[in-house]
């Protein structure tokens, strides 16, 4: 394993699943997403637009971009990412009603929801984001029901159009081939799990810490103390990272590095850690009637949340969230149905048990196995 495990991380690796070897996984940053944190605060947007004049409408046309078609062939593996893509500007919006609109429709919609990484260290290598946390959510409007299932980075999937690599490359792999790294990581989810996706959100660390703090901190209730003296610091330096067991109040940066740190359990409990997070956020919203602080989330999040849902569907999905009971949202996991492998490469990687995987998210999100 290198010295620097940002560094490792500078291009996709292609792997072969014949070329593994059992061995221990060498666990990766990943990054929050919280459904409603990106859902509800995208309803913010929508409602309090019109309000907030000529700066709302700029962060508006940030947020709010045209979905693009999934690749599902011709992405070339060697090419290298470049350049950050260029978001679609929309129409000037109209003004939307003062209450929330009610979702349309009694269908469940799936989403995917992915972490970028977007640090100082990568900005300044030319590097594009990667997708650092992957959560595949299930919003049911008729039983009012969510089910949020945590997806591991260094899961072994089948790229379309390039073959066998980590799930979290599919995002690169698009971006770096001018088309969309969101539309491939879309195709890829489906194509592996059987389950059609309808929309993506996104959001980066700079984002999640300005709502965090924006929404005064949130509240988290740690397990077990962690201590991490291998947590990432500046300019791939290591730093410790301790947190004590118990009940404690995180601002952002705190919450950013509870849901990053890496070396004292593994991903799979870090995912479940993310979704902890997920639900604090949730209810400081709505503790706090975060409804009234739109103009400033705006202007937090306008450079650093995307989705290609539509206005009017971000709004819907906001109210809903809102009215969800904290007992109706299901975080799950794939804890059992993934093992640890060791390429000789060195690179670590999870391989799943395909058909149990597909059986599970089936029971989960009422699929049959093909999208």
């Amino acid at each position: 394993m290198s010295e620097h495990p940002a560094e490792e991380e500078r291009a996709p690796e292609s792997v072969a699943p014949g070329a593994m070897r059992p061995g221990r996984r060498a666990w990766r940053t990943v990054l929050l997403l919280s459904l409603v944190g990106v859902l509800v605060i995208g309803g913010w947007v929508g409602w309090y637009l019109f309000r907030l004049g000529r700066a709302a409408n700029e962060a508006f046309h940030d947020i709010f971009v045209t979905p693009a078609p999934r690749p599902a062939v011709g992405v070339t593996a060697t090419a290298r990412p470049t350049a950050a893509p260029t978001t679609i500007r929309l129409a000037t919006p109209t003004p939307t009603p003062t209450e929330l609109p009610r979702w349309e429709g009694n269908e469940p919609v799936t989403l995917l929801l992915i972490g970028v990484d977007t640090t100082p260290e990568r900005a300044g290598e030319g590097a594009l984001p990667l997708a650092d946390a992957i959560i595949l959510a299930r919003v049911d409007p008729v039983a009012r029901t969510a089910v949020l299932l945590s997806i591991p980075r260094d899961l072994l999937v089948e790229i379309p159009g390039v073959g066998w690599d980590r799930i979290n490359a599919a995002y690169a792999y698009g971006e770096a081939n001018g088309a969309s790294g969101p539309a491939l990581l879309m195709a890829t989810v489906e194509h592996n799990f059987g389950v059609r996706v309808d929309a993506f959100a996104q959001v980066d660390f700079t984002g999640f810490v300005r709502v965090v703090d924006l929404l005064g901190g949130v509240v988290v209730d740690v397990p077990a103390p962690i201590k991490d003296d291998e947590f990432p610091g500046p300019a791939f330096t290591y730093q410790r990272l301790y947190f004590s067991a118990g009940l404690q109040r995180l601002d952002g940066q705190r919450a950013l590095a509870y849901v990053r740190t890496r070396h004292d359990d593994n991903d799979l409990a870090r995912g479940l850690r993310q979704q902890q997070v997920l639900r604090a956020l949730r209810a400081q919203a709505i503790r706090v009637d975060a409804l009234r602080r739109a103009p400033e989330l705006l202007a937090a999040v306008g450079d650093t949340v995307r989705t290609d849902l539509t206005p009017r569907q971000a709004l819907s999905l906001a109210r809903l969230g809102l009215e969800l009971s904290p007992d109706a949202i299901v975080s799950a996991s794939l804890a059992g149905f993934v093992s640890d492998v060791t390429l000789p490469s060195g690179a670590a990687v999870l391989v799943g048990n395909w058909p149990a995987i597909r059986s599970e998210v089936g029971r989960l999100f009422g699929t049959t196995g093909s999208p």
